[in-house]
């Protein structure tokens, strides 16, 4: 049989500035609408809103705006933000509402219980989001000579 997962993800786009100091350039994506679809897109900074992410580069002075390049972000860096984003929020809301309800007897509360451990849940990725940010980060894999 075949093996048919994707090791890597890989997308094209334009520098469009370039931070020695920091080590970073920031590539536009070409095709943001790939990212769109994504579930895990505002984890790791793109999406159909957000159409730039933020590369850290070796030497930042190997780049000019303008420079067309590939950058490729691995399948686990995917897998890992689609598990923060969508599957242990559900996880965590189905597990609260079943506990609350075989406690409490009430559906309401039950609910009420689930939405707001959602809503911690995703408040609490929001302000860890500085923590977890290196481990969602693309590298750049080509370079056009543009």
């Amino acid at each position: 049989m075949e093996n048919t997962s994707v090791e890597y993800i890989e997308d094209d786009g334009e520098i469009t500035s370039v931070d020695t100091e920091k080590g970073t350039v920031t590539v536009r994506l070409a095709n943001p609408e790939e990212c769109g679809g994504c579930p895990a897109a505002k984890v790791c900074g793109a999406g159909k809103d957000r159409t730039e992410v933020t590369v850290y580069v070796r030497d930042a002075r190997d780049y000019h705006v303008g420079q067309l390049v590939t950058m490729r972000g691995s399948e686990r860096l995917h897998r890992r933000a689609i598990m923060l984003a969508t599957v242990l929020p559900c996880i965590a809301l189905v597990a609260v509402m079943v506990i609350v309800y075989l406690l409490t007897g009430k559906q309401g509360t039950a609910a009420l219980c689930g939405l707001g451990t959602t809503v911690l849940f995703f408040l609490i990725l929001y302000m860890a989001r500085n923590r977890i940010a290196h481990e969602f980060v693309f590298e750049i894999v080509k370079k056009g000579e543009n």
